[in-house]
């Protein structure tokens, strides 16, 4: 009995220290690895910082009207590059990598980052569908333009802002001194701006119905800047499908928010004439060649064609 019981201590023994001595392996091995990982996140952490680019260049150039063609784009892309070799799913720095290379002279790389960073959860993004909505516009695609604005004023502009604000890229763009604007602000700007070059492109494609609807809804959205311009769309849209004299009191309405549109004139003058009326028809044809000669190239209503991040 005694024996047994010997035999039984012994192998208890045995296997707890064997036991044992796996467990503390285990532990070690657990640390080690975090201490791997922790490190190799401090290493990502110092070749991101030392590569942070100033933005103050880039938020200048973003809104500036005469861009500079010397832009120094390669810390930019460098540092975007870095945070995808990193986080390669991270579709903000996608977007920018976008802007980036469209105006670095990689416009089919640009296009198909800012395919790849449309979306979220299902959800159509702001800034990357814009951006693809200006670049179909550029060659002149106007369905492809129109889809994709289509797709950036049906984004949610709360969304959006979140994005942004809880990004640590924009985060680092918002720290810039150059950075003097209101968020939502710019926001509004921008979904006026593509309710713009949406309603432009069904205008070259001569879809007069859905121009008119859209027009009217943007009149009734209270967040949407450029009213005058989505009277003078409502009227282009009741001029192409015939509707003169409705379209002629739109155009009116337009011209008391804004005087400046030389091409409000030159279609008001065409309904004067039309109508018998030549000495306002004279009179706008004037209006009409002086303002173009005083504003250079309205292309459309004004509108920059641009990209934007912001």
């Amino acid at each position: 009995m005694d024996n047994l019981y010997i035999s039984v201590v012994r192998a208890l023994s045995w296997l707890l220290s064997r036991v044992g001595i796996v467990f503390v392996v285990i532990i070690l091995f657990c640390l080690t690895f975090l201490d791997v990982k922790t490190l190799d996140t401090r290493i990502k952490a110092r070749h991101l910082n030392d590569a942070m680019p100033d933005f103050s260049d880039m938020i200048i150039f973003s809104k500036s009207l005469n861009p500079r063609k010397d832009m120094d784009w390669d810390r930019y892309k460098n540092y975007f590059e870095l945070i995808l070799r990193y986080m390669p799913d991270d579709f903000i720095t996608k977007q920018l990598l976008g802007v980036v290379d469209y105006y670095s002279g990689q416009e089919e790389k640009a296009v198909d980052l800012f395919k790849h960073s449309s979306v979220f959860y299902g959800q159509p993004l702001f800034w990357s569908n814009y951006d693809l909505g200006v670049v179909y516009y550029i060659r002149g695609k106007w369905p492809q333009a129109a889809q994709y604005m289509f797709k950036a004023i049906t984004s949610s502009p709360k969304m959006n802002l979140t994005l942004m604000q809880n990004s640590q890229v924009y985060r680092q763009i918002f720290a810039s001194p150059f950075f003097r604007y209101q968020l939502s602000d710019e926001i509004k700007e921008a979904q006026a701006q593509a309710y713009i070059l949406l309603l432009s492109s069904l205008h070259h494609m001569g879809q007069y119905d859905k121009m008119f609807m859209l027009s009217k809804l943007a009149l009734d959205n209270q967040d949407l800047t450029h009213k005058e311009a989505f009277y003078y769309y409502a009227g282009l849209a009741l001029l192409g499908m015939g509707q003169t004299d409705k379209a002629f009191l739109f155009f009116q309405k337009s011209l008391t928010i804004n005087e400046n549109n030389p091409d409000l004139y030159f279609y008001m003058a065409n309904i004067y004439q039309s109508q018998g009326h030549q000495k306002e028809a004279q009179y706008f044809f004037q209006a009409s060649l002086s303002f173009h000669q005083k504003n250079g190239e309205r292309m459309p209503y004004g509108t920059q064609l641009n990209l934007r991040f912001f």
